[in-house]
């Protein structure tokens, strides 16, 4: 008994303290990526098809043929898992185009009888249309891009665009006109200005558009061509000065000076020049293309979307060399082909010298005809889709958990009346 007194007894368990309070995670910033799924084969046949059927049709199957390839890229085009979709039809642009041929009547009026001999007049009529269709073509273009906005649809949201056509032509003007005059030293803040006006009025349901480009930056980047372009001109003027005989050149027009054998030699030097130029122009243009379009995907901003890009330079590059040597494959091929097809028949059949005159008429159209095409076609597979598919790889959107909260707009589909008049001024396009 003494000894169990001895024992100490057992202390009571101590409870188990409550587990800490953990602050909620911070959601992560989903980045979506872009991608491109469509082959190339198929969008081929589409323009095949389509280019085919406009010889037939005599161009009126191109609104058919806009169509086709608009739902061929736009569905493609997947962003997050989710592509895009086209609601345009093909005669919503027909008849737009129908409507802007009857609102240009005016237009083409005026300009019937500015190359009539009514003194005054004639001048007047002139430059009232020139001026007119000047802004009347920058007016259409922001139209035409509002139809198509409307006709695009993401995740069952459609895009739209708000904001005045006259006013963005009125802008449009005036920087091409501060652009032209300061020798295109203020191409970049031209086109960021015009940019954050469309970007700003371009809307994904109820979430705005912005432009983050810098016209600064651009300038910084393209400069360098700039300079390599008017060094070239310069260089140009400095060779053609130097070796070329403007006498020679000026008794060109005289019977005498047409004879001259010289004359041949000072005009193969003025060809020269002129196509080294041409190299180094093509050149600056390419690589002003490529920095322009990395600035422009850069500086898209969709409500908290942020859009980043990998696109490389050279890739747009390579896009725009890929068309010009097919090109000049197509050309050289067609060309051989006519003459070997011509001397065939010339030393076979042996013509007689009217008929002989009228094969080489035909066939020098029929070549014509066909290279125009070929090179349309090859235009619209090396260079068109080659670069919507880089583009549309290069890009991620950061923070597209945001898509889930958007709400739609109850904005209407725009008229393709600004479709057609863009289309009937030359300047529609997929």
């Amino acid at each position: 008994m003494t000894d169990l007194a001895l024992v100490p007894p057992v202390p009571p368990p101590v409870p188990p303290l409550p587990a800490p309070v953990l602050p909620p995670p911070i959601p992560l910033q989903l980045a979506a990526i872009g991608c491109f799924t469509g082959p190339m084969r198929a969008f081929r046949k589409i323009i095949l098809r389509g280019a085919l059927l406009q010889v037939v049709t005599f161009g009126i199957y191109r609104f058919w043929l806009t169509t086709d390839a608009r739902r061929f890229l736009w569905a493609n085009t997947e962003i997050g898992g989710d592509s895009l979709e086209y609601a345009g039809t093909a005669m919503e642009l027909f008849l737009g185009f129908l409507m802007a041929i009857a609102l240009l009547v005016p237009v083409y009026v005026m300009l019937f009888i500015g190359s009539l001999e009514l003194g005054v007049w004639s001048q007047l009529s002139s430059i009232g249309a020139f001026g007119f269709l000047a802004v009347f073509g920058q007016y259409a273009y922001y139209r035409a891009r509002r139809y198509r906005l409307t006709r695009t649809v993401f995740r069952g949201i459609r895009f739209h665009q708000s904001g005045s056509p006259f006013s963005y032509a009125v802008r449009s003007l005036f920087w091409g006109a501060v652009t032209l005059l300061s020798v295109g030293l203020a191409f970049p803040w031209a086109q960021a200005s015009l940019e954050r006006y469309k970007l700003a009025h371009t809307h994904y349901g109820a979430w705005q558009g912005q432009f983050a480009g810098s016209g600064t930056r651009l300038f910084a980047r393209g400069v360098g061509l700039w300079l390599i372009l008017i060094l070239a001109l310069v260089a140009a003027g400095v060779v053609a000065t130097k070796f070329v005989d403007p006498n020679v050149l000026a008794r060109a027009a005289t019977p005498a000076g047409a004879k001259d054998p010289k004359l041949a030699i000072e005009v193969s030097k003025i060809m020269g020049i002129g196509f080294g130029v041409t190299v180094v122009a093509g050149i600056v243009y390419m690589l002003l293309q490529a920095i322009v379009m990395r600035w422009w995907l850069a500086g898209l901003r969709f409500g908290p979307l942020v859009i980043t890009t990998t696109l490389r330079k050279r890739n747009i590059v390579g896009a725009y060399l890929r068309c010009f040597l097919y090109a000049l494959l197509l050309m050289f091929s067609l060309s051989m082909i006519m003459s070997i097809a011509l001397g065939i028949v010339a030393v076979a059949a042996k013509p007689p010298e009217n008929v002989g005159q009228v094969l080489v008429i035909g066939s020098t159209m029929v070549i014509y005809l066909v290279m125009a095409i070929g090179i349309w076609v090859l235009y619209q597979m090396t260079i068109k889709l080659r670069i919507w598919r880089l583009a549309v790889d290069s890009i991620s959107l950061a923070g597209f958990e945001a898509i889930e909260y958007v709400r739609a707009d109850a904005s209407l589909p725009s008229s393709a009346v600004g479709e057609g008049l863009a289309d009937a001024l030359g300047a529609g396009g997929i």
